[in-house]
């Protein structure tokens, strides 16, 4: 198993580094961080919480995996790169009541998962599927507790868009700053009651939004790529 590993490595030349003052470029150049090689499980698993960690739960899907896509939404506004997230209601399923990117279940009539990710994203935050550039996708992950393969697309709109939702599927959308998610100290432990659990998760205190779980773990590895091409102001 060690000996297949592949070395997470960017085809970025070292002059690309003129990138953190100038985010003209940025859809390009992830495009092409996107088609190289990932970093993949382990660093998703660096947000995991206690009951992945302590209970081992499988990374790899069995054939009877359900799969599903969210959308990870990109725009550029005043030298800065936004994302944008939502909090879903609290139900009794597994992720009720989570802050998560737009997303969902794979549908009879959607062609691929990408179709899945521009289809949710259309009816979580309004914004219409041909105003997304489809940058490529991040390392797919699989959810146990709900037998779940979820993809990460990542989309690119060129202005801020006017966000729209129903209240019976999305509570709130916020937007979140790339350069504030990148700063370390936002990244906390505590316990969390969870299905009658006490869990100590890892997450992302962005304004006292607790962004926790598969949302973490795949936002991880996007800001991952990210600081590897340069492409952000420090």
């Amino acid at each position: 198993m060690t000996a297949n590993k592949k070395t997470f490595a960017f085809p970025f030349p070292e002059e690309m580094i003129f990138f953190r003052d100038n985010l003209d470029r940025f859809p390009d150049i992830l495009v092409n961080a996107l088609s190289g090689e990932l970093p993949g499980m382990d660093v998703q698993w660096e947000m995991a919480s206690s009951d992945r960690r302590i209970r081992n739960y499988p990374r790899i899907p069995g054939a009877n995996a359900r799969k599903a896509a969210v959308m990870i939404l990109l725009y550029r506004e005043n030298g800065d790169i936004f994302t944008v997230f939502m909090q879903r209601p609290d139900y009794e399923g597994v992720h009720g009541g989570q802050i998560s990117f737009p997303g969902g279940k794979m549908e009879q009539d959607d062609a691929d998962l990408i179709s899945t990710a521009l289809r949710e994203a259309n009816e979580e935050t309004g914004i219409s599927a041909a105003r997304i550039k489809v940058l490529g996708t991040l390392t797919p992950l699989f959810i146990w507790v709900s037998n779940m393969l979820v993809t990460p697309v990542v989309g690119w709109i060129e202005e801020k868009p006017q966000l729209s939702y129903i209240s019976r599927e999305v509570v709130f959308l916020f937007d979140a700053s790339v350069k504030k998610l990148l700063d370390p100290s936002i990244i906390k432990e505590k316990l969390y009651e969870v299905r009658s659990e006490s869990l100590n998760i890892k997450y992302f205190d962005y304004n006292g939004h607790v962004i926790w779980g598969a949302t973490a773990m795949m936002l991880n590895e996007l800001l991952a790529v990210i600081k590897k091409t340069g492409a952000v102001i420090d």
